[in-house]
Order: C-alpha cells, then structure tokens, then sequence
C-alpha cells in the first residue's frame, strides 16, 4: 500500500510486504528460470502456419482426424492448467515467496501462450476444434476412459482443479506437494512428456505440419522448465518434511493407477491395449515415466533443504526434454 506525500516522494505503508527493498535472490532456482524464460521468450503469433494450411488440404481424413483431435486435447489441456495454476502463484505469493511467485508469473503466462498456439494453428487450417467433440468422446471410450468411476475423474474433469484450487485455503506442506504431483508430475511429466512423444512419432510418419511442429518444440521447451519448477519445490517439502514420504508414495500410486492404460474396467482390456497401440500410445513408456517421476523426488530424502537449494537447475530437469533447448 502506498500513498504521495510532500515533495512527490512516496511512502510505503507496509513496507514489510515487499521483499525487494531487500533484495532478490540471484542464486536461487525459482530465479534461474525466470532469467532463462526471458531469454527463451517465444510468441505463437510469429509461426508461419501457411505451409500447414496447404498440407492439411492434401492429408487423408484418418490423418486429420489424428491430428486434430490430438491437437484438441493438448489445447484444452494447456487451457486447463493456465486455469489451475493461479492458485500456485497466489500461495507462493501469500507465504512471500517473491523469487517464486515471478517465475509462476511468467509460467502461468507460458501455459496461456501453448493454449494461444494450437487454437491459431486451428484456425490456420480451417478447423472448428468444436466440431470435434464427439468424435473426442468416441475415442475416450476407446481407450478405454469413457467409463471413469465417480471417484477416479479424469485428470481435466475436475482432479486437477480441485487438488490446485484447495491452495486458495491450505499452504499447508501436504496441499502444496499434492499440488506438485498432480500438476507438474503427472499432467506435466507423465501425460504432456508421452503425448510429445506421439507428436514426433506422428511428424515422422507425416513429413508435414512444420509449423505445428515447430510450435510443440517450442512448447516443450517451456515444459522443461515448469517440471524443474515443480521437481524442486516438491524436493524442498520433501527434504524439510521427511514424514510426508510414505503419503507421497501412496499418493502417487493412487494417482497413476490404471493411468497407462485407460481406467475402470477396460484398464486391462487387450482390445482396448490394442486400440491404444494403433493411435501411438506406449503404455509401457508411459510407465516408465511414472517411476522417474517417482525417483525425481526421492531423491531428496538423502538431502536437507540447504542442498536441494543449492542444487542447478538442470538436475530437476526431466531427461526426456533436455533435448528441448
């Protein structure tokens, strides 16, 4: 709060609020990623979607409707967690946070530009994404996700929401960590990292698309600094509160479970394991990252929090997106 006084000066009314009278630290993680987001900054609006345009008219309707719907359901996912991580931002802001609350600024602003770029590459190739919400619907039931049990919702049918939106009332060290591992473990490492994955099996096979290509480079680029983000802040509550491991451990595993597969009755299916194969799903893949993810963080039960402090930014770094540079 401030207010003029005489001579034109300003007087800071609560001038224990604000953390950089006191200085910023330089050294910190929540810092190094808010100085490589700058200078990584990239705007959807300067990709030339034009090449995309012409393919799209010579592609088979069964490529189409991969792409498209493939497209859709990273769009609304990128939606969904620029929704869901303002609650972040306010509790880092609220406990004074200063260093992380900026990084999540510019995070939440990142998650906005991915959902900016695959709703202009829509409309570059003349596609109503809205159009496509049956057949978004037939193929959950395909994968086996059209008959989620009431208390396993799918991750954007209200999961995530209300694990981030809990945070407006609890910055409890329990809250933020199930924060981090539905959002930046799960969302972000598990499900973004193996749908990346099917996007370069599909550009390979299509030799088309290069604007839409170079727009999930991009994209995945930015992840690979928001998953750091999460992996330190969960190694953090981690290292100070060693008592939250076995809950982290049941947690996750509740999470996950059935995740590679589909979910309810259909999880283990072989039609529907096959029906996945054939849209590039690798349910073993997918595994695979469910465990790294795990082990990300356990590895800060062999360290206290000056050490994770201290640690470089490229060790919370998920290995698969360290090619994203």
């Amino acid at each position: 709060m401030t207010e003029p006084v005489a001579g034109g000066k300003i007087q800071e009314t609560q001038i224990h609020r604000y953390r950089s009278t006191r200085g910023l630290d330089y050294e910190s993680v929540p810092w190094k990623l808010w100085e490589k987001s700058k200078k990584l900054f990239w705007d959807p609006a300067d990709i030339d979607f034009s090449q995309d345009a012409v393919d799209w008219q010579g592609m088979s309707d069964d490529e189409r409707t991969l792409v498209a719907l493939s497209a859709r359901g990273f769009m609304v996912g990128e939606e969904a967690v620029t929704l869901d991580i303002v609650p972040l931002l306010r509790c880092m802001s609220d406990l004074g946070r200063l260093e992380d609350t900026m990084y999540l600024s510019m995070f939440a602003m990142e998650e906005a530009k991915h959902t900016d770029m695959f709703r202009r590459w829509f409309d570059a190739v003349g596609v109503d994404p809205a159009s496509l919400e049956d057949l978004a619907a037939a193929r959950q039931v395909a994968l086996g996700q059209g008959d989620r049990q009431a208390d396993r919702p799918g991750l954007f049918d209200g999961g995530l929401t209300r694990v981030m939106r809990r945070l407006d009332t609890d910055h409890s060290p329990k809250a933020i960590l199930d924060a981090t591992l539905i959002y930046n473990q799960l969302v972000e490492g598990v499900a973004a990292i193996a749908g990346y994955r099917r996007w370069e099996l599909t550009f390979r096979g299509l030799g088309k698309l290069p604007g839409l290509e170079a727009g999930i480079k991009l994209t995945q680029r930015d992840e690979r600094r928001h998953i750091a983000y999460g992996t330190y802040l969960g190694r953090q509550i981690i290292a100070a509160h060693p008592e939250l491991w076995e809950w982290v451990e049941q947690r996750w595993a509740r999470l996950t479970s059935g995740f590679g597969g589909g979910y309810g009755a259909g999880a283990e299916d072989p039609q529907i394991r096959e029906r996945r194969a054939a849209l590039g799903f690798d349910d073993e893949y997918q595994q695979g990252l469910i465990r790294r993810r795990l082990e990300a963080l356990a590895v800060a039960r062999t360290m206290n929090l000056s050490q994770v402090n201290a640690s470089e930014v490229d060790s919370f770094e998920p290995e698969e997106l360290r090619h994203a540079v």
